[in-house]
């Protein structure tokens, strides 16, 4: 159910609801309904950056099919941030950087890195 990952979300990335509210933009009264069983649900803008804060794949998060983790690792994830996109620009690379596949991703970071090598 969807308000029992919502919280398994919030609860494996050791965020309070008010933390996670703050993150996600909203009150943390909109949190504690969507994770009460008869309580309404996130919109979708609202799940995807609830699956940001809380690193878990949004396909998890909205339907309970796949891997829960970014990472793809169903046992843990490599680390939990509970650093968010600061912009909207940060969002969309960030959110366009976890629809690739580790093998792309990580052409993409090296590019991106030497960018910011300065002579």
């Amino acid at each position: 159910m969807l308000f029992n990952r919502i919280r398994q979300a919030r609860r494996g990335a050791s965020m309070s609801q008010s933390e996670l509210a703050a993150i996600v933009g909203v009150a943390r009264s909109a949190v504690a309904q969507w994770e009460r069983k008869d309580g309404a649900r996130p919109t979708t803008e609202n799940m995807s950056k609830i699956a940001l804060a809380t690193a878990v794949s949004f396909e998890w998060l909205a339907t309970g099919r796949g891997g829960r983790w970014i990472s793809g690792d169903e046992d843990s994830p490599a680390m939990m941030l509970n650093f968010y996109a600061q912009c909207g620009l940060e969002e969309r690379l960030l959110l366009a950087f976890r629809t690739l596949r580790a093998p792309e991703q990580q052409p993409l970071v090296d590019f991106v890195e030497s960018l910011t090598v300065r002579p």
